[in-house]
């Protein structure tokens, strides 16, 4: 048995070829360009349509994001910053024409931001991976002041998030080799920093998942096993307001006995895939069509889970048997996102530098490879038609592919017979 997970329209890629842009290898008919540099004005890359703030450097190592839309046809790209002393976060804001209008912090004086998640309300959730990390809600409109600590979701090596506006409730990765994966049952509705409904991120439930057989601190060693569909519950954490790699540690010493959880080798990226009613097809076995899914990474093991919310089930759907050949095995698999058409892209850390194409429980295709090494990709997020793919080399650099240093983030035009099938993101 296996979740009746499809691929999307990306699939449908040819092969890659050099794009005249840093060297990196698109397919034909993808358009890309640089958008920033670390430590340059925005405008230095890209000339501004109007008068913005053009103070703002974009920041240094540059890593997860996503796109937020605006009411007059524009858009906003926000991108953490994985700096230990400054972190933050900083925003690009587009026009309905693609032009770069403007560009500012939204978050600042936090650290290392790795990953993080929007909500469906409209801000970003920021992660900051470290061991007392937290998460903070940030509005893209870069409002000040408005920027909040989430203490209530966990203290702990945080990577990303992502939210299920339905069952009330967000899910958590940990990086660290024997993370967990957490969900946030809220306690119900709340106004957001930017005015919106959105759920009360300061109270409510925090919990672990346990695959069924790998209970309180098991793992899937077997690839095979976990390639099968798994049943899971969830289970409260202990001392959800201390680090939980003490909390964890202290469990072991006094009981013998693992935390709760079944472990998670390096938790990364994750994104929801929620499907509309009428392509919500039925699991076999279960009692409810497959209505959203949890897409979430691990780079320790490079493998992609998917995760059934309503029935809860989970299995392995990639892993690196599954490229097409003569494709090297991929190398640390990091941030995820999902295209409006279905498509959902993994980012990978390793020294080939590619955006891969993934194709649940199949082979897999690379969508375009940064040459080089000795970076990560990162950030990878869609405009809401599926126009637009941005995404970053985390330490590229200004000076030629390859070279470490500054970070360079990136805009791919998608051409138009891919965007034909758009599903509900």
């Amino acid at each position: 048995m296996e979740l009746p997970l499809t691929a999307g329209p990306l699939m449908g890629i040819g092969p890659l070829e050099n794009s005249g842009v840093d060297d990196i290898m698109i397919p034909a008919d993808f358009e890309i360009r640089r958008v920033a540099i670390s430590g340059l004005l925005a405008s230095t890359v890209l000339p501004l349509s109007s008068p913005g703030q053009v103070n703002y450097l974009w920041h240094t190592f540059p890593d997860g994001g996503a796109v937020f839309d605006l009411d007059d046809g524009g858009w906003i790209y926000v991108s953490n910053s994985e700096t230990t002393l400054t972190g933050g976060v900083g925003a690009l804001k587009f026009d309905r024409n693609g032009q770069l209008t403007d560009s500012y912090p939204i978050l600042k004086n936090t650290r290392r931001n790795c990953a993080g998640g929007p909500s469906p309300w409209q801000t970003w959730l920021s992660c900051e991976e470290v061991s007392d990390g937290r998460v903070y809600e940030c509005d893209p409109l870069g409002t000040p002041g408005t920027a909040r600590e989430l203490p209530a979701l966990g203290i702990f090596n945080h990577e990303a998030v992502a939210v299920d506006l339905k069952t009330k409730t967000l899910y958590l990765t940990e990086d660290a080799g024997d993370g967990r994966l957490y969900r946030f049952r809220s306690s119900g509705m709340a106004v957001s920093i930017n005015g919106k409904p959105g759920l009360d991120m300061q109270n409510g439930t925090l919990e672990a998942l346990e695959i069924e057989g790998f209970e309180a601190g098991g793992y899937q060693e077997d690839l095979t096993e976990a390639r099968k569909v798994h049943r899971v519950r969830w289970v409260p954490i202990h001392s959800p307001d201390r680090p939980q790699s003490e909390v964890r540690s202290e469990i072991q010493k006094t009981t013998g006995v693992g935390a709760p959880g079944t472990v998670f080798k390096g938790g990364e990226g994750i994104w929801i895939q929620e499907l509309t009613k009428d392509k919500q097809p039925r699991v076999t076995g279960a009692s409810h069509p497959l209505r959203a899914v949890v897409y979430f990474a691990c780079k320790g093991d490079n493998r992609v889970y998917a995760l059934d919310i309503d029935n809860e089930l989970i299995e392995v759907v990639f892993d690196n048997e599954q490229l097409m050949a003569p494709d090297v095995p991929f190398d640390d698999v990091d941030n995820i996102t999902i295209s409006p058409m279905g498509d959902v892209i993994v980012s990978e850390d390793g020294d080939a530098m590619r955006l891969m194409v993934m194709n649940p429980n199949g082979p897999s295709k690379i969508l375009l490879q940064v040459p080089g090494g000795g970076s990560e990709l990162t950030g990878p997020a869609f405009t809401r038609n599926g126009q637009f793919l941005y995404f970053s080399s985390q330490r590229g650099s200004a000076i030629g592919p390859g070279l470490l240093g500054l970070g360079i983030t990136y805009e791919v035009k998608v051409p138009s017979r891919f965007l034909k099938r758009l599903v509900k993101a």
